[in-house]
């Protein structure tokens, strides 16, 4: 099921990524052709997309264990690795609780907002914090379920 999730975050990924060439191209190319006026609502278009984009490629990176990783420790022996991924997964996880609770609070809090220019929702960008919470979330969990069940094996 998760497999599937990661499927569509990246695909979504993808699709935002493209989106996000539009206001970013028409705000280059107005500012180099003269007499063209650049539109107000690119400048906001844009920043919305990448604020998404961004958050979506953190989920598609935590599930594939490429976001979060320090290689500052010595060569370990593999029991105690495994305690020191369990450790680092559980802080992750506590990060990802603590955005998606404060993540709701921060959405609320803009649910009546609008941006400045194009008159757009705030809540559609505010969104993106407890919705990359809840599933920074379910991908840790995963993970540690993954790690938990193969415990004896990642010893060996």
């Amino acid at each position: 099921m998760l497999s599937a999730l990661e499927t569509g975050l990246r695909a979504l990924g993808g699709l935002l990524l493209a989106a996000l060439l539009v206001p970013v191209s028409i705000q280059v190319f107005s500012r180099l052709m003269p007499g063209i006026d650049s539109p107000e609502w690119t400048e906001e278009a844009a920043r919305f997309l990448l604020i998404w984009t961004i958050m979506i490629g953190s989920m598609v990176a935590l599930r594939r264990g490429s976001h979060f990783a320090v290689d500052m420790l010595p060569r370990l022996r593999p029991g105690v690795a495994l305690g020191v991924d369990l450790v680092t997964q559980a802080i992750v996880l506590v990060f990802a609780a603590f955005l998606l609770r404060h993540g709701v609070d921060f959405a609320l809090f803009a649910r009546h907002q609008t941006s400045e220019i194009a008159d757009w929702p705030l809540w559609i960008v505010y969104v993106a914090w407890p919705v990359t919470g809840g599933v920074w979330c379910l991908f840790t969990l995963e993970a540690l379920w993954q790690r938990w069940r193969h415990r004896k094996e990642l010893r060996a």
